[in-house]
């Protein structure tokens, strides 16, 4: 019973976290009362009750007298929550907040993969290089794969700088990946070019080499972000060019 209300619970944060991000329920107004949301969405007050916490716990909504919960600020929001990333995902129409996550992690990344090969034991080393091997096994045949391993090899590196706070990092980085793949690299033959940029960084972790390490996850997250900007920029082009093809007339008979 506990595992089927927390599932519930889950789905209910979902719901009305994606409700909030995408703008349906606005920054200052109330949430739905209580009752209102259990007839909604079919669940209990507990549900509801446990659902909100978690939704005050990243920063979305807080309580207040005689007007109910209040849909917090964009400011208050703890965007580096992996489901809040998700949900901007889903409501990023124009591709800017992707370009934020990616100059988020341009900041971080290349600093964490320095530290990576100064301070990363065998066995962490260990790790990256079987991530990269998934990588290259999976490119050009596997998306869904080739995904999970990115997203392993960047996580990797976060954990094998020997400093707890990057941890809840990789989190973000992963989230960042599934969605930034998503829009550059719909296709299985797109990641091989990702492939040989993340063995430049693995090679100079693995050397000990941290000012190469440095400079080679850099580079390698500039090409993301001009392969974000030209996907970014293609699907606007085709979208300002779909009305003028809708208003085509057609051929008289």
């Amino acid at each position: 019973m506990a595992r089927t209300r927390r599932n519930l619970c889950e789905q209910v944060v979902h719901d009305l976290g994606f409700r909030i991000v995408m703008g349906e329920i606005r920054v200052g107004d109330a949430i739905p009362q209580e009752w209102t949301l259990c007839e909604q969405m079919g669940v209990s007050r507990t549900v509801i009750r446990e659902a909100i916490k978690s939704l005050a716990a990243k920063g979305l909504v807080e309580s207040r007298a005689k007007r109910g919960t209040i849909v917090r600020p964009t400011s208050d929001w703890n965007h580096l929550d992996p489901a809040i990333i998700q949900w901007q995902a889903g409501t990023d129409d124009d591709g800017r907040n992707l370009v934020r996550l990616t100059e988020f992690r341009q900041a971080v990344e290349p600093r964490a993969a320095a530290m990576a090969a100064e301070r990363a034991s065998e066995q962490e080393m260990q790790q990256i290089r079987e991530a990269w091997e998934e990588m290259d096994r999976t490119a050009g045949n596997d998306v869904e794969g080739f995904l999970a391993a990115d997203i392993r090899f960047h996580s990797e590196i976060m954990q094998a700088t020997g400093n707890p706070f990057f941890a809840p990092v990789a989190n973000v980085i992963g989230a960042s990946l599934e969605s930034s793949l998503r829009v550059t690299n719909c296709l299985p033959s797109d990641n091989l070019s990702s492939v040989p940029l993340h063995e430049t960084v693995l090679k100079a972790i693995c050397d000990r080499q941290p000012q190469v390490a440095e400079g080679a996850m850099l580079s390698m997250l500039q090409d993301a972000g001009k392969r974000i900007q030209r996907a970014i920029a293609t699907t606007a082009k085709a979208k300002s060019q779909a009305p003028m093809k809708s208003q085509t007339p057609k051929n008289r008979k």
